[in-house]
C-alpha cells in the first residue's frame, strides 16, 4: 500500500502544479517517500486539535515544495480539501506558492525564504526542550522534524542557527535533506564543494544517510535519531528530483516550473496511474487513518493527565494558568534620571521579565552593550531553565530562532542588537509581520550620536526602512515614561511584531504622564502652541521642547511620535489637532523621507540625509546642525 500511497502524493502535487501552470513539482516527486513516511509513521499531530501544544512539529524549510506539504495534509484529514488543491497558487487560495503560517491548516511556519524554516524550527526545539524542563516531560516532550533542501544548507542563516543547535545540544531536532543536488541553474557541485557530513557532524550534529526513496532506511534513520536525546540529527536523504518524470528527472527544468501536458502523460504513464488526477482511491486516506488515530488518542491521554497534574498539584496549576494566560504583569518603573534609554529599556524588561516567567531572549554578542538581560541564567545544554540566550555573532540566526520560539507556543521572546545591524535580520523581521506573530526585536545605539565607532555603526536609513514593513510597530521612545509603556505594547501586542529603538546616549529626563492608550495612537501632543507644530521621536523629543522653550517670540506645539506608523490609521481630525495651524517641523537623527505620508506637508525637516562620521557627540551635532541654536535659527527664519 505504501507505494499505493506515494504514488498518489506524486500525482496529486504534480498536478495541482499543472493546473496552475506554476509551482515546483521536482521536490515533491523526489521526496514523497520521506514525507509519507513521516506522516504514517511518526508525526503525532491531529487535525481535531491543531494548536495541541504537545504535538510534532514540521517545517518544510523547502518551501517551494509546497505541494507536497499540502498534498499530505489534504490526505491526512487536515482542513485542505480536494478543491483547495485545485486552487493551488490561486487568489485567496488556502494553498498559495510557498506555505503561510496556519495552525488551523497545519502549517507550523512560514517558509519560502531558504533557511528560514531551517532556523524557525530550532527556535521551536529550543522552547520544546526549555518547556519540558519548566512544565514537565509529561507535558512537553515532542520532536521538531523537517525536510530541508541543498538551497537551504547554502544559506548561511542554515549554518548560524545549526552551530547553535549542535552547542544547545537540541536532541530532538530531526531534519530530512533533500540531497539531490539540483538547483534552479543547474548541478549543486558546480557552486559547493561542501561536505555536508563532516560539516555538520563538526558542529555537533549525528549525520546519517539514506537513499530518500527506501522506505525501511528511511524508518531505520529516524529511530536512530530518536534514541540520541544529546544531538540533533540530519539524515542526508540522498534523492532523485522529479522522479518518475519521463525526460525532466534530475534535471533543472523540474525544479521550479511545470512538467508540460507531454511529460505529466509520461510520469502518469511510469506510475501506472488511470483516471482522474484529483480522484484517489479510499485506500489512500485510510492509509493514515491508524496513525491519526494513535495521534488523537495520545492527545487525549495528554489532555488527561494534564488535567489530573492541575487538580493534584497547585504550584503546577499556578504555573500552567501563567503560562496559557494572555495577561502579563507589570509595574511601571520610575526613570527620571538622566539616563541611556537602553539602559531605561533594560531596567523595565527586568522588571518585566521578573513578573512574568515565560519570557526569553537574548543578544548577538551584546548584551553588555544593548543591556537587554532576564534574570542571572544563562541557557544552556546543562541549563535549559536558563532564559537569558547568548547567539554570538548570529543577527539572522536570533531573529529566526525568536520567531521560532513565538512559533511554538505562549512563550514570549525578544532578539537584541545595534540598529545598524537590523540589516541582518531584516528578513527573519519580515516574516514575523507576515505571519503576524508578536516577536519583539530590541534594538540599540540609534543614531549618529553612538560617537567614534563612526559611519558603520550609525544607522541612517534604518528607521524609515522598518517602518516600511507592513505589519510591523516600530517604538522610538523619548523617555522613562514612553519606555515603560513601549515594553508593555511589545510584550502584549496581538498578531504582529514590535521593533524597540534605544539610544546609547543619555536624555534628559521627559516627564509626559502619558496613558497606554494615548501612546498607541502613535503620537500626542507634549505642549501646546499656535505658531507651528514640531514632531519629534526618541532622543530629539527633549530637544524639540528646548527649542520650542527658547523661541519666545513664538507659540509652538511639541509632539511626541513614538509609533509614527501608527499614524496610518489616525482619524483626520485627531490628525489636524498634532498639526496645529501653523507650519509644521519634524526632528529625527536619521532620513526624513517618509515623514510626510504620515503627517502632511512639513515645512522643514532635520534630519540626517548622508552617511555619520567618526566623531565625539558634540561634534556631530554641530556638524549636522543638530545643534540647539541651528535648529532654532533655521525654526525662527521659517516663521519670520
Amino acid at each position: 500500500m505504501f507505494n499505493e500511497v506515494t504514488k498518489s502524493v506524486r500525482v496529486l502535487s504534480a498536478a495541482a502544479v499543472e493546473r496552475a501552470n506554476s509551482g515546483h513539482p521536482g521536490m515533491p516527486l523526489g521526496m514523497a517517500e520521506v514525507g509519507t513516511v513521516l506522516f504514517k509513521e511518526y508525526l503525532n499531530i491531529t487535525p481535531e486539535k491543531t494548536d495541541w501544544i504537545n504535538r510534532d512539529r514540521f517545517i518544510l524549510s523547502a518551501g517551494h515544495g509546497s505541494m507536497l506539504l499540502y498534498s499530505l495534509l489534504h490526505l491526512n484529514g487536515f482542513n485542505i480539501a480536494i478543491e483547495d488543491i485545485k486552487h493551488f497558487r490561486q487568489l485567496q487560495s488556502k494553498t498559495p506558492g510557498h506555505p503561510e503560517y496556519s495552525i488551523e491548516e497545519g502549517i507550523d511556519t512560514t517558509t519560502g525564504p531558504l533557511g528560514q524554516g531551517f532556523a524557525n524550527g530550532i527556535g521551536m526545539a529550543l522552547a520544546e526542550r526549555h518547556l519540558r524542563e519548566k512544565l514537565g516531560n509529561d507535558i512537553i516532550n515532542h520532536y521538531v522534524y523537517g525536510i530541508v533542501s541543498d538551497g537551504d544548507l547554502m544559506e548561511g542563516l542554515s549554518t548560524e542557527s545549526a552551530e547553535l543547535a549542535g552547542t544547545w545540544g537540541l536532541g530532538k531536532i530531526i531534519y530530512l535533506f533533500d540531497n539531490n543536488n539540483i538547483s534552479i541553474d543547474g548541478f549543486v557541485n558546480k557552486v559547493s564543494v561542501t561536505n555536508q557530513k563532516e560539516k555538520f557532524e563538526s558542529m555537533g550534529w549525528q549525520v546519517l544517510e539514506i537513499d530518500a526513496h527506501n522506505r525501511e532506511e528511511i524508518i531505520s534513520s529516524v529511530n536512530e535519531a530518536q534514541l540520541n536525546v544529546e544531538q540533533p540529527s540530519i539524515i542526508i536523504a540522498s534523492s532523485e528530483i522529479g522522479r518518475y518524470a519521463p525526460t525532466k528527472a534530475n534535471t533543472s527544468s523540474v525544479h521550479g516550473e511545470p512538467l508540460g501536458s507531454k511529460e505529466m502523460e509520461g510520469l502518469l504513464d511510469n506510475l501506472g496511474w488511470s483516471g482522474d488526477v484529483f480522484t484517489h482511491p479510499q485506500e489512500v486516506y485510510d492509509y493514515f487513518s491508524e496513525k491519526r488515530k494513535e495521534s488523537y488518542n495520545l492527545l487525549h491521554e495528554w489532555s488527561s493527565s494534564l488535567e489530573a497534574k492541575l487538580k493534584a498539584d497547585k504550584s503546577f496549576k499556578s504555573l500552567w494558568e501563567d503560562f496559557t494566560s494572555d495577561k502579563l504583569s507589570f509595574e511601571d518603573i520610575e526613570i527620571n534620571e538622566k539616563k541611556a534609554s537602553r539602559e531605561s529599556g533594560g531596567s523595565v524588561l527586568k522588571q518585566i521579565a521578573n513578573n512574568n516567567e515565560f519570557i526569553l531572549g537574548g543578544s548577538a554578542d551584546l548584551a553588555a552593550s544593548t543591556k537587554q538581560l532576564v534574570g542571572e541564567e544563562y541557557f544552556s545544554k546543562e541549563n535549559t531553565l536558563g532564559r537569558n540566550i547568548e547567539y554570538g555573532v548570529r543577527e539572522h540566526a536570533m531573529a529566526s530562532i525568536t520567531n521560532g520560539i513565538v512559533l511554538h507556543s505562549n512563550l514570549k521572546a525578544f532578539g537584541s542588537t545595534f540598529l545598524v545591524f537590523s540589516d541582518y535580520m531584516r528578513p527573519s523581521i519580515r516574516l514575523a509581520a507576515l505571519m503576524g506573530i508578536n516577536s519583539v526585536f530590541i534594538f540599540t545605539h540609534d543614531s549618529i550620536f553612538l560617537g567614534e565607532d563612526g559611519p558603520t555603526h550609525q544607522p541612517i536609513e534604518h528607521l524609515m526602512s522598518l517602518r516600511l514593513i507592513p505589519n510591523l510597530d516600530v517604538i522610538r521612545p523619548s523617555n522613562g515614561d514612553e519606555i515603560n509603556l513601549a515594553y508593555r505594547y511589545a510584550f502584549t501586542s496581538k498578531q504582529k511584531p514590535t521593533v524597540i529603538v534605544l539610544t546609547r546616549q543619555s536624555l534628559d529626563p521627559v516627564n509626559t504622564l502619558i496613558s497606554q492608550d494615548k501612546f498607541n495612537e502613535g503620537a500626542y501632543i507634549v505642549s501646546e502652541g499656535s505658531d507651528a507644530s514640531i514632531f519629534a521621536s526618541g532622543s530629539e523629543l527633549s530637544t524639540a521642547i528646548k527649542v520650542a522653550e527658547l523661541i519666545q517670540d513664538y507659540s509652538i506645539q511639541v509632539v511626541s511620535v513614538p509609533i509614527l506608523n501608527k499614524l496610518t490609521d489616525i482619524q483626520k481630525d485627531k490628525l489636524s489637532l498634532l498639526r496645529g495651524k501653523g507650519k509644521v517641523f519634524t526632528i529625527e537623527v536619521g532620513r526624513s523621507i517618509g515623514w510626510e505620508s504620515y503627517i502632511g506637508e512639513i515645512t522643514e525637516s532635520f534630519s540626517i540625509e548622508d552617511f555619520g562620521l567618526s566623531a565625539p557627540i558634540d561634534d556631530l551635532e554641530g556638524h549636522f546642525q543638530f545643534d540647539l541654536n541651528g535648529i532654532i535659527e533655521n525654526i525662527t527664519r521659517n516663521l519670520s
